[in-house]
């Protein structure tokens, strides 16, 4: 018989075997990638299309709003007129359309063809500062000048005065009435007396930017409690716990696996230590809260960093790791450095480390994913927001009546991209690690 015509010997089902991997490998992936894919484009919507019917995965292009005011004829001149009316004529329309997506609102006051001012306000300085500047729908002349002090203060919306200085601005008197939102603005501005501008023009176009206007709500809801570091804050204290965590576990937890491995030679004492460490495993981690919570007290660390750090110092799950790890090592390596008169520490770092690689980002990446989302421990131990982790800083926002849905489903994104950047960066690392610490010998 020819090569050309031999068959390959294939057990039988083996083709349906590998069928129905792919099948329920691609099913669990598209239900894992789903829901993420959703999150990702809700933090983009606005609220009506992240509740409408039939759902909406394309997000739609926020809308940004430009009015020409025009105050001809008006005698006053004192630029803090002129600022609370730019603010009236961008929040109270505003505050009548929340609903709508709008992603920014430009004010540009125009007189005897000079353009006086020019004010904007994007939707994430809006989402902020509405629970506070425009409560309500209901308005009157005292609420600007109680409120414009606060928008000042927190830059919720900028005044660029120019005055005499202001360069011609001829409006083409273009007020497209058809147009939603273009409607409910000119609606407002002609039955409210609250505004002393005319509206001579009014812009409506679509903005991409204002997509991401989300993101900077989160940043901006952050910086009202813990000043101008916002989120970053937050990212930046649980960043300091989980790699002091990750230190200190692959430092005590690599030395006492190494130790119960190639130092300690009693094997009934082996035996009890490592029985030990697993006997770790089972104690509930709520058990010892009150324990743990007195003891950070006594020792003067309640509301630190350093508080959240410490029970992560080492864990007996991974010492159980390090030691079964070591133990698959060639013994003829480590002891013809001690025949060379290397002390147990060189032996280590020299010999043992640079062989353990993979077992180190097995470790790494274990003690990294529950420090990162731990939340129960870090809430009870720090009291102040300086010292809040993401996870805690996350459910004080969520919390917040007044935060939209869509700011929710962008800091569910933004806690999910460390965990996507380690497991992307360290894909190959925990493949070699699970292939060596599963096959023994």
């Amino acid at each position: 018989m020819s090569s050309s015509s031999s068959k390959r010997l294939r057990e039988r089902g083996d083709r349906s075997l590998k069928t129905a991997a792919w099948v329920v490998g691609l099913f669990f992936a598209v239900s894992a990638l789903v829901p993420v894919l959703w999150m990702l484009s809700s933090s983009l919507k606005d609220n009506k299309s992240i509740d409408a019917y039939p759902p909406k995965w394309i997000p739609s292009l926020p809308h940004a709003i430009t009015v020409t005011l025009d105050y001809s004829g008006v005698a006053q001149g004192n630029p803090e007129f002129y600022e609370k009316d730019a603010m009236k004529a961008t929040w109270f329309p505003w505050m009548k359309s929340m609903n709508e997506n709008i992603g920014e609102v430009v004010v540009r006051g125009v007189k005897d063809g000079k353009l006086l001012y020019e004010a904007k306000t994007n939707s994430a300085s809006f989402q902020t500062g509405q629970p506070l500047i425009v409560p309500s729908t209901l308005f009157n002349e005292k609420m600007i000048e109680l409120k414009l002090p606060i928008i000042r203060e927190r830059g919720l919306s900028s005044f660029d005065w120019y005055g005499e200085k202001g360069a011609s601005a001829e409006s083409g008197g273009v007020v497209d009435a058809g147009k939603p939102l273009t409607s409910r603005f000119l609606e407002f501005y002609s039955s409210s007396p609250l505004v002393a501008g005319k509206p001579a023009e009014i812009q409506e176009s679509k903005s991409f930017w204002r997509l991401f206007d989300s993101y900077l709500t989160l940043n901006k809801i952050s910086q009202e409690t813990d000043e101008k570091l916002g989120f970053f804050r937050y990212f930046l204290n649980s960043g300091i716990v989980t790699a002091a965590s990750i230190a200190l576990q692959l430092v005590f937890g690599g030395l006492a696996g190494y130790a119960l491995s190639c130092l300690v030679k009693s094997k009934r004492l082996k035996f009890l230590l490592v029985m030990f460490f697993l006997a770790t495993i089972m104690i509930p981690d709520v058990s010892i809260l009150i324990p743990l919570y007195l003891t950070m007290q006594k020792l003067h660390l309640v509301d630190t960093l350093l508080a959240i750090i410490l029970p992560h110092a080492a864990w007996g799950i991974v010492i159980f790791l390090f030691k079964g790890f070591f133990d698959q090592l060639p013994q003829e390596v480590m002891q013809a450095a001690w025949a060379d008169g290397a002390s147990d520490i060189r032996t280590f770092t020299s010999i043992v480390v640079p062989m353990s690689v993979p077992i180190f980002t097995i470790v790494a990446i274990m003690t990294f994913v529950p420090v990162w989302n731990e939340f129960l421990w870090p809430l009870v131990v720090s009291k102040s927001p300086g010292n809040w982790t993401f996870t805690v800083a996350l459910n004080s926002l969520q919390q917040q009546t007044s935060v939209r849905e869509n700011t929710l489903m962008a800091s569910s994104v933004v806690s999910m991209l460390p965990l996507l950047l380690v497991f992307a960066t360290s894909l190959k690392y925990i493949e070699k690690g699970i292939s060596f610490t599963g096959v023994k010998g």
